[in-house]
């Protein structure tokens, strides 16, 4: 019986560990589809602003206060007087560990007001005093949000890094 013998010099290891390395680097860069989901994401959180007004759980949003109907001359819209918290929802970095996505909407006195909505505000100031907002969370992942991206970094995988 023969005996199996392989000779792997310098050169070849070389090779195979420039060729792992290149393999680790497609796989683990990630950057790319981190990129396309918080573009998703984005659209997705503007999406629930603008028309779902819902939050990432799926439960809708608080309707206004009569008072505050009032306030806004019978307009009964919740969050769109202006649509700046829409506008400025965008993607703030991308890495390859992942995404950040932010609000930096102010209101009309110049104040950011992307967590009053998010987290709501335990006592108002000013017109009305004393009074609880409610929150109405728009940022954060829905079970959907979280199936999609899943999917898109397995495509992703699937194909290479392509």
């Amino acid at each position: 019986m023969a005996d199996l013998q392989v000779r792997v010099d310098a050169s070849d290891l070389r090779k195979l560990n420039k060729r792992i390395s290149e393999l680790l680097h497609d796989t683990l860069n990630l950057q790319p589809v981190y990129a396309s989901a918080a573009e998703y994401m984005k659209n997705s959180t503007v999406n629930r602003v603008l028309r779902s007004k819902t939050g990432p759980d799926g439960e809708r949003w608080a309707a206004l206060r009569e008072v505050t109907v009032k306030l806004k001359g019978g307009n009964d819209s919740i969050l769109f007087d202006s649509g700046e918290l829409a506008k400025w929802i965008q993607v703030e970095d991308v890495t390859h560990d992942g995404f950040v996505l932010s609000s930096t909407a102010l209101n009309h006195e110049g104040e950011p007001y992307s967590s009053y909505v998010q987290d709501g505000v335990k006592r108002t100031k000013g017109m009305i005093r004393r009074k609880k907002i409610p929150p109405r969370p728009f940022m954060g992942f829905s079970d959907e949000n979280k199936r999609r991206i899943s999917k898109m970094i397995r495509d992703y995988l699937a194909h290479g890094g392509d």
